[in-house]
């Protein structure tokens, strides 16, 4: 059976900056920095504003995906984070699921979508099951089942997110536009109240045996990147292609930098946005997605 875990590793961190001021502090990780799972050389990873136009990205596209994109959290009983985006329309967001379940499997609460744009809003997320479809009832970190739609509280007004190209599967070289909130460990300094994109390339687009699709890249990926939204531009219009769900050991100085090779760990997974996450979404959404 074919399954998208090759290392399980859940891409979540806990910094208290991304919640807002109102959130108890999380204490600060006092570890020496090692900026990796980097793949191919050094990190591409910069701020939208400073490497958006040089991946092809205007002054409208950057807004749309300030406003689309952002932080995904939950406060209780202990607190994750990690990104996500709008999907099909402006009241549903999807991302990782293991954001919202402890270790034990018990399910988190208290949580909420922020997004990224310059005036930014949050909303709480309602993560009951007739508000969310979660790809197991314990989803695994880093597995096929690793997804999550989530509805909000109420809509994000004037928020559109970016259309599903499911007509058009995900193809091996396939030029993406990597969203995430604010990964760990980069290389560059970015404000936390912009997104962090990279341009990077799918590398594999395996047959899945699953109910969902996924596929291999050379994206890099540190803490807090899961649920980060793979953009790429089908005939001309930027699609919303899968999110990052897991990569190599992140901490693993083995891997700073190392060229891309999937049983050695130098590789970053993504849930495509089409079958079972599609439909998932759809069932929740309704209004003919």
């Amino acid at each position: 059976m074919r399954a998208v875990l090759l290392i399980i590793f859940a891409l979540f961190i806990t910094p208290a900056a991304a919640f807002g001021p109102s959130t108890p502090a999380v204490p600060p990780d006092r570890s020496p920095v090692v900026r990796v799972n980097i793949i191919d050389g050094e990190d591409g990873r910069d701020s939208l504003v400073r490497l958006g136009p040089s991946l092809g990205l205007d002054a409208a596209d950057i807004a749309r995906i300030r406003a689309v994109s952002g932080y995904v959290g939950c406060l209780s009983p202990s607190p994750s984070v990690g990104s996500a985006a709008l999907f099909l329309d402006n009241q549903h967001i999807l991302t990782a699921a293991h954001v919202f379940f402890e270790p034990s499997g018990q399910r988190r609460w208290k949580c909420f979508f922020k997004n990224q744009a310059a005036d930014p809003v949050m909303i709480d997320l309602l993560v009951d099951d007739a508000n969310a479809r979660f790809g197991a009832r314990k989803p695994k970190p880093g597995s096929n089942n690793d997804y999550a739609i989530v509805r909000l509280a109420e809509p994000l007004a004037g928020a559109m997110p970016f259309p599903v190209a499911a007509d058009m599967p995900v193809t091996a070289g396939e030029k993406l536009i990597v969203v995430t909130a604010h990964p760990a460990d980069m290389a560059r300094e970015v404000d936390r109240g912009m997104p962090v994109v990279q341009g990077c390339t799918v590398r594999r687009k395996p047959v899945s045996t699953e109910k969902t699709s996924f596929f291999r890249t050379d994206c890099d990926a540190t803490g807090a990147s899961s649920g980060g939204m793979n953009l790429a531009r089908i005939n001309g219009t930027l699609a919303f292609r899968g999110i990052i769900i897991t990569t190599g050991p992140w901490r693993d100085p083995a891997l700073n930098g190392a060229p891309y090779n999937e049983k050695g760990g130098s590789v970053t997974t993504a849930l495509g946005t089409d079958a079972a996450i599609l439909a998932a979404g759809r069932s929740l959404a309704g209004g003919g997605f």
